[in-house]
C-alpha cells in the first residue's frame, strides 16, 4: 500500500498541539492533568481505573460495540486496531486499551460526539503505562463511567489506513477491523516489525499468501515515518532522530519474505518450540481464529 493509495498527506491532518513548559503534554485532546507521582504504571487509575469500578466482562466488547454503533450513526467509519486487531487475528497479545481509528477529517467530530454523551463516557488523561513521547497522546482518549475500561479515538493516517467500510470485515461480536490485506500491508509499509510478526504467527500467513495478496514492490513508506518524527517533534518531544532506515528504507518484499518465512517462524518461538504448533500462536490443524466462537473481540 503506498502513499497514494493512503491518499492521505503527512502534515495537513496531524493533531495540532503544544509543548508546555518542563513536561511533554498536548493540546487539545490533553487537557486532563497527566499524574506524574504514582507508585507503578500497572495500579495507576489511568490504567485500571477507579476503586468502585466494575471490571468489563468479555474484554469490553459491549461497551465498545456501542461506541462503534454511535459513531457509525453518525456517519462516521471506523475500525478497531492495534492491540484489538492483533487479538482478532488469532495473537496472543494483552490489550490495556481499545484504540478505535477513524477518518482524518472526522477526527475531531468523532471526539466532540463521544464528549457529548457526558453521562456514558470521560475524557482521560494518558494511560501510565504508554511512554510519553509516543503518538498515543497526541489522541483523545476516554474512560467509561463507572467501567474499568479505556479507549483512545486515533486516525486513518496514524495507522497508514483507509478507513473506509469496503476495507473492513466484522467480527462474529460484530466489531469491525482492517481486512488482514489491508492490516498486514500498514505494519508493512510503517515498518511495525513487531506487530507485523504477531500477525504473521497469528494468522500462519505464507510467504506466498504475501505474493498474492499484498503490494510488495518499493520500500516501506519513509515519509510516514517523517510526518511520525516530525509531529512528534511539534509537540514537544526533544532528542528525537530520524531513524537511519529511512534515508534507505527496506525493501517490502525482502521485509515480507524474512517474516513470513518458516525459518523465522520457528526461531521466534525460541526455546517453547513445540512439535505441534506452527507458529507461537498457530497450533498445527487448527482452524482460522476468526471462524473461532469467540465472544471478547
Amino acid at each position: 500500500m503506498s502513499p497514494s493509495v493512503v491518499n492521505e498527506t503527512h502534515t495537513s491532518d496531524a493533531p495540532t498541539s503544544k509543548a508546555a513548559p518542563d513536561r511533554y503534554v498536548y493540546e487539545p485532546y490533553s487537557d486532563i492533568p497527566v499524574e506524574e507521582n504514582f507508585v507503578s504504571p500497572t495500579f495507576d487509575e489511568s490504567v485500571i481505573g477507579f476503586p468502585e469500578d466494575r471490571r468489563p466482562t468479555r474484554s469490553g466488547i459491549v461497551e465498545m460495540l456501542a461506541v462503534v454503533h454511535l459513531l457509525e450513526a453518525a456517519g462516521i467509519p471506523c475500525c478497531a486496531v492495534a492491540e484489538s486487531a492483533l487479538i482478532y487475528y488469532g495473537t496472543g497479545r494483552l490489550r490495556n486499551d481499545w484504540v478505535i481509528c477513524v477518518p482524518n477529517a472526522d477526527l475531531d467530530k468523532a471526539s466532540a460526539l463521544i464528549r457529548s454523551h457526558d453521562t456514558a463516557y470521560s475524557p482521560f488523561r494518558p494511560s501510565a503505562m504508554k511512554a510519553l513521547r509516543g503518538m498515543h497522546h497526541l489522541y483523545p482518549r476516554f474512560k467509561f463511567i463507572g467501567v474499568a475500561l479505556f479507549f483512545v479515538l486515533t486516525t486513518a493516517q496514524e495507522c497508514h489506513i483507509r478507513c473506509s467500510p469496503e476495507n473492513f470485515e466484522r467480527s462474529k461480536t460484530g466489531m469491525p477491523y482492517p481486512k488482514l490485506s489491508i492490516y498486514a500491508q500498514s505494519l508493512l509499509d510503517t515498518n511495525n516489525l513487531v506487530d507485523l510478526d504477531d500477525l504473521v504467527d497469528g494468522m500462519n500467513l505464507s510467504v506466498e499468501w504475501g505474493l498474492e495478496n499484498l503490494q510488495l514492490d518499493g520500500s516501506f513508506d519513509a515519509g510516514w515515518g517523517r510526518w511520525k518524527i516530525e509531529t512528534l517533534r511539534q509537540a514537544g518531544a526533544s532528542g528525537l532522530e530520524l531513524p537511519l532506515n529511512l534515508e534507505s528504507p527496506r525493501s517490502r518484499r525482502e521485509t515480507w519474505e524474512h517474516t513470513a518465512s518458516a525459518e523465522q517462524k520457528k526461531k521466534r518461538q525460541g526455546w517453547k518450540l513445540l512439535v505441534n504448533r506452527s507458529t507461537r500462536f498457530w497450533h498445527e490443524g487448527q482452524k482460522d481464529p476468526r471462524l473461532q466462537d469467540r465472544d471478547f473481540c
